[in-house]
């Protein structure tokens, strides 16, 4: 009995060897699937052409004020050059990319701004005995046109009502997300944000009274006392929805970024506040949400890189860095819907928006697309951050700011950097 399991122990030992050696052999015989070996892509370089022709403009131009920049090659993942790129410096209009992301991390693309129109209660001939709604959102492009049209409604046959009404026994009931007009931030000068301009829903629960008052007047012949307009909520349960205008938020994100309209950047605060607490307070909640973007998707600081006073940058106390305004544009870079709103939506060198009449140069026309920032106080205030491609075809961000110098002065040196270092091909002139 010993011997047989000595033998078996033996037959065991010499199998194992055998496998072993059969198994080395199979190995050496060149199986791709048995030695291959995971290897990461090493990144490409980035190009020295570019940061030594940024290098020589930044040592040879004299900037006038206080200028801080950063140039970073996403594709490298890298720094290409830096001056000052930690310094807090106002960022005028550049304060918008910030907004502009945010919103787009928190909504996405396909978020709309809706304002329906709703009766209730049943028709007696032409008269509505119940109320009318005016639910309203964040709609910064609602205007009188917008509420004409929607009321308008109510003079034609609807599903709810097989004649027009032009009589009613009820009350009109004005639901408001925000009943109070849009704040003034305490460091803006009157005529910093053109009121007049702003949508229907930023006007406040007294001016829409009034509005809505004239508008069923004027488009219905429904006559109402003031005394009858009321704010309140509704149940949709118990209402026949007849009428729905529709907005894109992209439209707001458009605007502000291509012509740097202050009122679509600055309404995009209140619904990223409604987003964080319903009960009010929208235009400084929205605030709070831009500082959590910045701490829970840039993984930074906000009180280290930013004072944030608005969402468009017209206060003159706003700060930012040009570190986080390249963070911004690497994060953007990495979510390829963002990115595809910024390519399309800031403004292209030479061709349209804030751009048009700069960077026209036929090296540098249409290569490059960023947002400006422009403001007189503060002895001056001019910016430029966006993205351009290299002549290695690499994605290029870049953000320059120049404080405390004159406008003109601010915007020649970043044009001039711009053609001069950006591209190989280059027309020197003054």
């Amino acid at each position: 009995m010993t011997i047989l399991k000595y033998k078996i122990s033996i037959i065991i030992v010499v199998s194992a060897i055998v496998f072993s050696v059969v198994r080395s052999l199979v190995n050496c015989s060149g199986s791709d699937e048995e030695t291959k070996v995971e290897t990461v892509k090493p990144l490409p370089p980035i190009d020295k052409g570019l940061q030594h022709r940024i290098d020589s403009f930044v040592s040879s131009t004299q900037y006038i004020g206080e200028m801080g920049m950063m140039v970073y090659d996403i594709t490298a993942e890298q720094e290409v050059f830096s001056y000052n790129p930690d310094n807090l410096m106002r960022p005028a209009s550049c304060m918008k990319l910030l907004t502009c992301i945010t919103a787009l991390r928190k909504f996405g693309t396909n978020a709309t701004h809706k304002t329906r129109l709703y009766v209730s209660g049943h028709t007696e001939a032409d008269t509505l005995v119940g109320n009318i709604i005016l639910k309203m959102q964040f709609d910064p492009f609602f205007n009188r046109d917008s509420l004409y049209n929607l009321v308008s409604v109510l003079s034609q046959p609807t599903p709810f009502g097989r004649t027009a009404i032009s009589h009613l026994k009820g009350r009109v009931i004005i639901d408001m997300n925000n009943p109070q007009p849009m704040d003034h931030e305490m460091h803006w000068i009157p005529g910093d944000l053109r009121t007049r301009y702003l949508g229907l829903a930023f006007t406040g629960y007294k001016k829409m009274v009034t509005e809505m008052q004239y508008a069923l007047s004027a488009k219905t012949g429904i006559k109402v006392v003031r005394d009858s307009i009321v704010a309140g909520t509704f149940n949709p349960r118990k209402a026949h929805l007849i009428g729905t205008i529709t907005t894109p938020l992209h439209s707001s994100i458009e605007r502000a970024l291509r012509v740097s309209s202050n009122i679509n950047a600055e309404c995009m605060l209140y619904p990223l506040g409604y987003l964080t607490d319903r009960r009010g307070h929208y235009r400084e909640n929205g605030i709070e949400a831009l500082k959590s973007f910045i701490s829970t998707e840039l993984n930074q600081y906000p009180a280290a890189v930013s004072v944030i006073h608005d969402g468009c940058g017209l206060c003159p106390d706003d700060k930012m860095s040009p570190r986080l305004l390249i963070s911004l544009l690497i994060y953007a870079s990495k979510h390829h819907y963002m990115y595809r709103i910024l390519e399309q939506d800031l403004p292209h060198s030479g061709n349209d928006g804030t751009l048009h009449d700069r960077l026209y140069k036929p090296h540098v026309k249409g290569r490059i697309w960023a947002k400006t920032g422009t403001l007189t106080r503060e002895g001056g205030i001019s910016t430029l951050a966006g993205y351009f491609i290299g002549d290695d075809g690499h994605l290029i961000a870049f953000a320059i700011m120049n404080n405390k110098c004159p406008v003109l002065d601010g915007r020649w040196w970043q044009d001039k950097m711009a053609e001069r270092a950006f591209f190989k091909k280059m027309k020197i002139e003054d």
